[in-house]
């Protein structure tokens, strides 16, 4: 018996039915794997940021690092130079120059400080372009115990160039020279040795005349020798 047309019709319905539906099936299992895809990238987004986080936090790290090797209230293990000094020398009252660094240490060496009295003293700091720093703008002069040095024995005040040396209690200490710029230290010397004394032995401080003496005495020979050769 053949079908009648009202019976393949509603086969007809029913068959699109059942694929509309499958196609609607199919479009939300799609979404549904979209939203999947995007959460995945959002928690790709987070990580990243999070990485950029931990990058920052290193970073804050080495300044902060930085800014403890340099701090006011701790010194270097040992001399650096950020600046490119080519002289820093001390000068007693009497415009001698009385010690000075050279390369990782001093030549010359600081007089006697009585105990409550001081010795005043200049410094002399040049770069190696000629330029006088004279501590009035970008730089600061400032002296501290070296590291590891005992403390107590003296007391530091500078202002410009002048430095005024203290003696609080007797001993012998290692004291370092610093320039001071914004928040932190582009420079700092070597270890100057600085002692404190009941009675200031004089016979300390005519040695070291003595010895000044003599170096000028060898630059005058020095210089007679060279017009001696010059005239022959």
């Amino acid at each position: 018996m053949r079908p009648t047309d009202t019976t393949q019709s509603r086969r007809n319905v029913l068959l699109g039915t059942a694929s509309i539906g499958a196609l609607a099936l199919a479009g939300c299992l799609g979404d549904d794997d979209d939203e999947g895809a995007g959460d995945d990238h959002d928690d790709h987004d987070d990580h990243d940021d999070h990485d950029d986080d931990h990058d920052d936090h290193d970073d804050h790290d080495d300044h902060d690092d930085h800014d403890h090797e340099h701090s006011e209230s701790e010194v270097a293990e040992s001399e650096f130079d950020h600046i490119g000094i080519e002289e820093f020398s001390l000068h007693d009252d009497h415009g001698d120059r009385i010690a000075w660094v050279h390369g990782d240490h001093w030549d010359g060496r600081l007089p006697q400080i009585p105990v409550d009295g001081s010795v005043s003293l200049e410094a002399n700091v040049e770069t190696e372009t000629g330029e006088e720093l004279t501590f009035e703008d970008e730089y600061e002069l400032r002296i501290a115990y070296a590291h590891d040095a005992p403390e107590g024995a003296l007391s530091f005040d500078t202002h410009g160039k002048d430095v005024s040396l203290g003696g609080e209690e007797t001993g012998v200490t290692d004291i370092v020279f610093l320039i001071w710029h914004d928040d932190h230290a582009d420079y700092q010397s070597p270890g100057l040795t600085a002692q404190v004394v009941d009675e200031v032995d004089d016979d300390h401080d005519h040695d070291h005349d003595h010895d000044h003496d003599h170096d000028d005495d060898h630059d005058d020979d020095h210089d007679h020798d060279d017009d001696h050769d010059h005239d022959h």
